[in-house]
């Protein structure tokens, strides 16, 4: 930061009666820039020694009471967040993955599976699934919980953000009003109120904590910030991947503040002492994936290399547009797939080279500008250059939102150095006016998040002919209590009327007739039936373009089992298990099935398969006591029922249900005591 007027000032009457190194800790400013401001005015400088190389920090102390200021400011605009539901893929990774209910810790560590009841869906994150399983733990799925801690990780970013800039910068306003951008700045709501974007604000705190070690340790020569400096970072990588910026956004740090403060001027010895562990890291890492999981990047990529690349070239263009113009945020944007070098992906190139040019060509004169510019096409560039299912997602720009809450500041003080006092009040006018529109955007957009029916009305009036929206606004009609099933198989269909390939909308209607089918099956079996087949041809339909998917497998096996068709249901349900041998909703089905056919010991081996993916569900323990009983096997049924009561033993229920089936044992085993003697 450049040395203001008013201290710049102080420190001519200062010196040299105090050292250098005296005035620059007193005023809180780089003893390097203040000795070239000095010798700018014509002072002459007397050096003594390495007195030049021994860099200030930090420059700046924490003001609590702005610390105050900035948490009340995050706590004000999210609170009516903590109202909101879980969203779209919280479901599968979330609320219907059984691995995050067990509390294995030691399993995220091992299986990438753990992520998702999604069988392919494979990430290795243990450090977030730990925080999932804690949450479990706390309140189960009580969305309350889920989102206060997003929320409070937000708001620990935003204060080490501002934590952060007061040390490296000296400037408490320059560090309020880039750490006010970063924590108001609407796009970031997507990233605190949609729960699974908990991996964006965890890596995120990682990445700031890592740099800030980087940037400590390297002006300081301070050994304990350079070992926290890389577990941070290797932290980081067990959260998400997108940790690995931290190497490019260090290197841009130095380069652009960090090298004139620093004594190593020895390239290779910098390059060995700060830059090299964090390449030894990366390593132990991918290893870490590879060697130790056998699972190194994805299994299959959603689109090509250069599809993805020509694509995110138009992506990039419009995030730079979210950021200054955050007017019409979408949790779902029609985006379209650039296959090949096309016109479109021409232009977006060459504005992003602008951008890129304009900021390596300002490195001297504003530094800040080059940092907000490159720091913002590193942050973006692990999904540019690695395809995603999502092409676009409003939460990927939570770390460029803080570049340009940098740019924002300097822009700011820079302003206010060059005008009149009435200018002056007009820019803070502004500036007050920016922060209030910024918090009303962001209160306003955390409703939109209340509920799947909120989030995809407000989505699909901005993305109308997007089938995955459509559908997914079907799916809120049929989830809301009563189901509206009329509304949302029509939105089902819709749906396929723009995209005949979306096999997600054929899988819906079919779920849709086997609903109705059950609503009517004991009035009007023979429509009941009709409904039933009804839900076999989607299902088979939704397969036809699709058959990787386990659970149109496995809820065809079903709409089978009401047809009474179980020779078909089982050959559906083994294919389900065998695209995911997690899948404890088709191990329980076909324990069923075979049990009609009386293939007893089957049956018993898929319930037992069943309980040991997931042993606390009272129904999977009920199918095989009645599995077991039907084998006469009483005693092993007694040591069932004995564990199906310690999973809620205050429970009056299932404690009724415990003393029926106990009894009914005991009518066949005289020997056994009735149950309560």
């Amino acid at each position: 930061m450049a040395i203001s007027k008013k201290k710049l000032k102080q420190a001519k009457k200062l010196y040299p009666e105090k050292s250098l190194g005296e005035i620059a800790n007193l005023l809180s400013v780089d003893m390097n820039e203040l000795a070239r401001a000095l010798e700018e005015e014509g002072i002459k400088i007397k050096k003594k020694g390495r007195e030049f190389y021994q860099p200030v920090f930090p420059l700046g102390k924490v003001n609590w009471l702005f610390l105050i200021i900035i948490g009340f400011c995050v706590v004000a605009v999210y609170l009516n967040s903590v109202q909101n539901e879980f969203h779209y893929d919280d479901y599968h990774s979330l609320t219907q993955n059984l691995h995050i209910r067990k509390l294995s810790i030691g399993k995220f560590f091992t299986d990438p599976q753990t992520f998702s009841s999604k069988p392919g869906v494979k990430m290795v994150r243990p450090i977030l699934l730990t925080s999932f399983a804690l949450n479990y733990a706390w309140t189960e799925y009580k969305a309350w919980s889920w989102l206060l801690v997003n929320v409070l990780i937000h708001l620990f970013n935003v204060l080490l953000v501002y934590v952060f800039l007061v040390h490296l910068s000296g400037s408490q306003k320059f560090a309020v009003i880039a750490s006010l951008v970063f924590a108001l700045h609407p796009a970031n709501t997507e990233s605190v109120n949609y729960i699974n974007c908990r991996s964006t604000l965890l890596v995120s705190s990682f990445i700031l904590l890592s740099l800030y070690g980087f940037v400590r340790s390297l002006l300081t020569k301070d050994w304990v910030w350079w070992g926290l400096c890389y577990f941070f970072f290797g932290v980081g990588f067990l959260v998400k991947e997108e940790a690995v910026v931290v190497l490019a956004l260090g290197l841009v740090l130095d380069w652009l503040f960090l090298w004139k403060k620093s004594a190593d001027k020895n390239l290779v010895e910098r390059f060995v002492r700060y830059y090299l562990p964090f390449l030894l890291v990366i390593g132990l890492y991918f290893f870490y994936r590879h060697w130790a999981l056998s699972f190194l990047i994805q299994d299959r990529a959603p689109r090509p290399f250069l599809e993805n690349f020509f694509t995110q070239a138009r992506v990039l263009v419009h995030y730079f547009n979210v950021l200054a113009f955050p007017f019409h945020l979408n949790a779902s944007y029609e985006i379209f797939i650039y296959r090949e070098f096309s016109p479109v992906v021409m232009v977006s190139m060459l504005y992003l080279l602008l951008w890129l040019m304009a900021g390596l060509a300002t490195w001297k004169k504003f530094p800040i500008f080059s940092l907000f510019v490159l720091g913002f096409f590193i942050s973006l560039a692990p999904t540019t250059f690695v395809p995603l299912n999502a092409t676009i997602n409003e939460h990927r720009l939570y770390l460029p939102s803080l570049g340009l809450g940098l740019l924002f500041s300097s822009m700011v003080l820079k302003l206010e150095k060059e005008f009149s006092l009435n200018i002056k009040n007009f820019i803070y006018g502004c500036l007050i006016f920016i922060f209030m529109l910024f918090s009303l955007l962001t209160v306003v957009r955390n409703r939109v998040w209340l509920t799947d029916m909120s989030l995809w009305r407000d989505t699909i009036r901005k993305s109308p002919t997007k089938a995955q929206v459509i559908s997914d606004l079907g799916n809120a009609y049929f989830r809301s209590r009563p189901p509206n099933l009329d509304r949302a198989e029509n939105l089902y269909k819709w749906s396929i009327r723009w995209d005949p390939n979306y096999f997600k909308a054929y899988h819906n209607l079919a779920i849709v007739n086997y609903k109705r089918g059950d609503e009517i099956a004991d009035k009007n079996p023979e429509l009941a039936k009709e409904y039933y087949q009804n839900a076999v041809s989607f299902f088979q339909q939704a397969i036809n373009i699709f058959p990787w998917n386990p659970d149109s497998w496995s809820d065809l096996g079903s709409a089978y089992r009401k047809l009474s068709d179980y020779v078909n249901a089982e050959k559906v349900y083994l294919r389900a298990i065998q695209l995911d041998p997690y899948n404890v909703k088709s191990y329980f089905n076909l324990c069923y099935v075979l049990a009609i056919q009386e293939k007893f010991e089957e049956a018993e081996k898929n319930c037992r398969q069943a309980i040991n993916i997931y042993d606390k569900d009272p129904n999977l323990w009920m199918g095989l006591i009645d599995v077991l009983i039907k084998q006469e096997k009483y005693s092993q049924a007694l040591d069932a029922l004995q564990n199906m009561l310690e999973i809620n033993p205050n429970d009056p229920n299932l404690r009724k249900t415990y003393d029926k089936i106990y009894n009914m044992i005991y009518q066949t085993q005289h020997s056994l005591p009735k149950s309560g003697e």
